[in-house]
C-alpha cells in the first residue's frame, strides 16, 4: 500500500469516527453521563489506535511520529480513564475531556507549524488543532455545565473535525487519482497520441 493511500485511509478513519460519535452525541443529547462517557469513551480509544498505528508507520520520521504517538496515546489513555470510571460525575468527565481536547489540539497544532514543509496537509491539522483547543477552552469555561451541554458541544466539535479529516482525505483521494491519470496520458514518444 503507497503512503498516498495509507494517508486516505488515516484520514477518512478518524474522520468517519469523529461524524459518528458528533451525531451520536447530538441525535441523543440527554444521554446520562455514564452513557456520554461510554460513548466519548470508544470515541477516544478509536481515534488514539488509528493515530498510534500512523505513529507506528512513521517512527522513521521523528517529529512526525512523534505528533502521532502523543496523541495517539493520549487518547487510549483518556478512552481508558472513561471506561474505567464508570461512576465519573460531569464536572470530572467535562475535565477531562477538555483536556483531551486541548492537548490533542495543541499536538496537531504544533505538528502542523513543525512540519509545515514537510507535510502537504498542514492545514488541515491547523485547523483541526484550532477546533479542538476552542470545544476544550468551552468546556473549562463552564464547569457548571450539565451532560446536555457536553454533549452539544462535543457533538458540534466531532462533527466538524471529522468534516475537516474527511474533506482531507476527499482532497488526497482526488490527488493520488490526478496523478495516476497522469502517468497514463503522458505520451511515450514526442509524437505520440494522449491516451484517453
Amino acid at each position: 500500500m503507497t503512503e498516498s493511500r495509507r494517508l486516505v485511509l488515516l484520514l477518512g478513519a478518524r474522520g468517519a469516527a469523529a461524524v459518528v460519535f458528533g451525531v451520536l452525541t447530538l441525535v441523543w443529547p440527554q444521554l446520562t453521563v455514564l452513557a456520554l462517557a461510554w460513548v466519548f469513551g470508544a470515541y477516544a480509544l478509536v481515534d488514539g489506535a488509528v493515530l498510534t498505528g500512523a505513529a507506528w508507520r512513521h517512527r522513521r520520521e521523528r517529529w512526525h511520529g512523534l505528533a502521532y504517538a502523543a496523541a495517539g496515546v493520549l487518547g487510549i489513555v483518556v478512552g481508558l480513564m472513561t471506561a474505567w470510571w464508570p461512576g465519573v460525575t460531569a464536572l470530572a468527565l467535562m475535565i477531562m475531556i477538555g483536556a483531551w481536547a486541548v492537548l490533542t489540539g495543541g499536538a496537531e497544532l504544533w505538528a502542523a507549524v513543525r512540519l509545515r514543509h514537510q507535510l502537504r496537509h498542514a492545514w488541515f491539522l491547523q485547523a483541526s488543532g484550532a477546533v479542538s483547543v476552542v470545544a476544550g477552552a468551552l468546556l473549562w469555561l463552564r464547569p457548571d455545565a450539565g451532560a446536555v451541554a457536553i454533549a452539544l458541544v462535543l457533538g458540534v466539535y466531532a462533527l466538524i473535525t471529522g468534516g475537516i479529516w474527511l474533506a482531507a482525505a476527499w482532497r488526497e483521494y482526488r490527488k493520488q487519482g490526478a496523478r495516476q491519470s497522469q502517468s497514463w496520458t503522458r505520451p511515450t514518444t514526442p509524437g505520440a497520441r494522449v491516451a484517453h
